[in-house]
């Protein structure tokens, strides 16, 4: 699932937690739990415009981080200050997981082996089917909706 869903849905939680630290941890949980839902973007890596794995990652990420950043400013702007932390902790925890993540791959370093295979296993939490890139969008597109909806009227 894409960064900008995973906050989404962070955010919504987390903009009703009073406690920061309990707010990231259920962004963290949150995210492992919505990556068990099919999302489509393992097909990131047959894009034909780049020629390397850490290519065609790294331009994902760049453009989900630009969605991301742009729709976090909207969150922002429809929060009210008293669930500003929350809706801001909630955000990075569900982000948390896929920065490990993604240090791993970057780095390889040994001592997240463990992580990188213990949050592989939550993509296969519920079901083991693959989608498409368009029917990942067709899930995803609906969560972000519902999710930005959540934070900018409650």
């Amino acid at each position: 699932m894409y960064l900008t869903i995973h906050a989404a849905i962070g955010g919504a939680i987390g903009q009703f937690i009073d406690q920061p630290a309990l707010a990231f941890a259920l962004g963290f949980i949150s995210h492992l739990l919505s990556d068990g839902i099919p999302h489509g973007d393992e097909d990131i890596i047959k894009w034909k415009l780049f020629k390397s794995n850490t290519a065609k990652m790294a331009a994902a990420g760049a453009i989900d981080f630009i969605c991301l950043s742009l729709i976090a400013l909207y969150w922002i702007a429809g929060t009210p200050l008293a669930q500003m932390n929350g809706l801001l902790y909630g955000i990075a925890g569900a982000i948390a997981p896929d920065a490990l993540w993604g240090f791993h791959e970057l780095t390889k370093t040994p001592l997240l082996n463990w992580y990188r295979e213990w949050h592989t296993k939550f993509h296969y939490l519920f079901v083991k089917k693959h989608l498409t890139v368009l029917q990942g969008f067709m899930v995803q597109i609906p969560l972000l909706a519902i999710m930005t909806w959540m934070i900018t009227k409650f």
